[in-house]
């Protein structure tokens, strides 16, 4: 049983770390040729260019401000990844503006599932830590019942990690909302700042910067799947010990 566990981390493990390498290495080429792919395809750039050109022209900046909160309302309903409503205001907005409209519109969604797990329960995350081999992950996460502020934090900081499964866990909890918001917000700051500075960028998707950005996403989610990863086939194997020690010394007092 261990060994298949262990087996089984170590392979997934070098699927995680294999796709993280070869999607790098693709960049990375992308990067020393990006004068030549910039040459080639200098027609979408410039389409890309006006494009932005005309949304940084429009006078009606409360209705685009309207459709991209009507995003994240879709959002806690459907599964739109974050990065790319971040990268929307980036692409629409001035940086320091989009960002601090991504604040807000991601403390709405937070609060939205929050509020969900309140009223609903935990869901799906709730049902997983339910399983047998996961109570050691729910100890954890509950931290004697009072929540763990460090895994709300380190949650929002790793791409693997779905955010609204872990806001309506917390909110089944009743952790404390501020806490809880404060927590997310400064979990979360470092990824939405990369994905709106990415929007930005993307006028240009074969310039240096907006390359270099996306191995710096493509290699942080790589490197903390892998570790999140590792950290769950050590506990499995530290709880499947566990299990068989307990079992034995069950045994042990039928036999007696």
């Amino acid at each position: 049983m261990q060994k298949t566990t262990r087996h089984r981390t170590n392979f997934i493990s070098t699927i995680i770390l294999l796709t993280t390498l070869g999607i790098i290495a693709f960049l990375v080429i992308m990067l020393i040729n990006h004068v030549n792919l910039e040459t080639r395809f200098n027609t979408i750039i410039n389409w890309l260019q006006k494009i932005d050109n005309a949304v940084a022209n429009l006078d009606t900046e409360r209705e685009i401000l309207i459709c991209i909160f009507a995003l994240y309302i879709a959002k806690c309903q459907l599964p739109i990844p974050m990065s790319i409503l971040c990268a929307v205001s980036g692409l629409v907005f001035p940086l320091d503006k989009a960002i601090l409209i991504n604040v807000m519109f991601t403390i709405f969604f937070f609060g939205v599932k929050y509020a969900e797990g309140s009223f609903i329960g935990g869901g799906w995350a709730g049902m997983i830590l339910n399983i047998k081999k996961m109570h050691f992950l729910r100890d954890w996460i509950q931290f004697k019942g009072n929540g763990n502020p460090y895994f709300l934090s380190l949650t929002r900081l790793i791409p693997a990690i779905p955010l609204g499964m872990v806001s309506k866990y917390y909110g089944s909890m009743h952790y404390d909302f501020i806490y809880y918001i404060v927590l997310s917000i400064v979990g979360y700051a470092p990824r939405l700042f990369i994905y709106t500075k990415l929007g930005a960028a993307f006028v240009n998707p074969f310039s240096v910067q907006f390359i270099t950005l996306l191995i710096i996403i493509i290699a942080f989610t790589g490197i903390t799947s892998l570790i999140f990863n590792i950290f769950y086939g050590i506990k499995s194997n530290q709880m499947t010990q566990t299990l068989l020690i307990y079992s034995q010394k069950e045994k042990y007092k039928i036999v007696l």
